[in-house]
């Protein structure tokens, strides 16, 4: 390989990876996925609803593979309970404590 051949497919791996970031694929595919987990007429039966399942099991291993102690943190405290809800707020009517 020469230096041209070097430099030249250097140059074309960048011009990919760039148009790659600008279409951001990855990104189009996960919108469309959560999009359809809206329709409920899909079953486990049509190809739709597999590749459903595969795009944001990827996705959701994907976000583990990066985040493994936030993962590990939200799997311990998955079944916590709510916290305690505040007290209610209490309005006092300053105009019967009015002297006068």
């Amino acid at each position: 390989m020469t230096a041209w051949t070097a430099t030249a497919a250097a140059l074309a791996l960048l011009a990919a990876g760039y148009a790659i970031g600008r279409y951001r694929p990855a990104q189009h595919l996960s919108d469309w996925a959560h999009w359809q987990t809206y329709n409920t007429r899909q079953t486990r039966r049509t190809a739709r609803w597999w590749a459903v399942w595969a795009i944001l099991s990827a996705e959701n291993l994907g976000w583990l593979i990066v985040h493994p102690r936030q993962g590990w943190e939200a799997w311990k405290h998955r079944n916590d309970p709510p916290p305690p809800l505040s007290p209610a707020v209490r309005i006092t009517d300053h105009r019967a404590h009015k002297e006068g």
